[in-house]
């Protein structure tokens, strides 16, 4: 063989070598959040914290209901024999009282919405931060959640190729 034929196989060969190699050192795994947040007993504490407040809503909204069932049955039996002013008095309450269950609703699945946020977070950043010392003691690339679809781990700056990509459409 040539000289030069050497040098362009040897350099076919290394790259793929290298090439190989390098994906021969990506390590991938998985992980369930899912699972991971069931056998946490601050998960357990927070379902319960979560469950009290969605029991004082209930109780709550159940004597709103009360009062509401109890006067709109006052309007239906006695409506007739009520003078107009009263009984349209007690409409416009009971219409008031609709509206305030209605907001009330609402509002009370916000809070508890904003509540299961607010304890959430520590939880996930606590298991993020163990994924994270996982994967890099064992050497691992990427870790896949399967219980969120996302990349619970990944390496820093590497592999990243969002600016190549916007680049190619022609973004800034």
């Amino acid at each position: 063989m040539r000289p030069v034929k050497k040098s362009w196989l040897l350099l076919i060969v290394l790259f793929f070598a290298f090439t190989f190699n390098g994906f021969a050192q990506q390590k991938y795994g998985h992980i369930n959040s899912g699972d991971i947040l069931d056998a946490m007993p601050e998960y357990k504490q927070m379902n319960a914290t979560l469950e009290n407040k969605r029991k004082q809503y209930a109780y709550q909204l159940q004597r709103m209901y009360e009062d509401y069932q109890r006067k709109t049955k006052e309007v239906n039996d006695f409506g007739l024999s009520m003078m107009e002013a009263v009984r349209e008095e007690r409409l416009k309450e009971i219409d008031s009282l609709q509206q305030a269950i209605t907001g009330f609703e609402g509002s009370a699945q916000g809070e508890v919405e904003k509540l299961q946020m607010k304890l959430m977070k520590p939880l996930n950043d606590k298991y993020l931060k163990v994924v994270q010392a996982v994967a890099k003691e064992n050497g691992y690339t990427y870790i896949f959640d399967l219980a969120t679809g996302v990349v619970a781990y990944h390496p820093d700056n590497t592999g990243d190729v969002t600016d190549l990509v916007k680049r190619k459409m022609g973004i800034n």
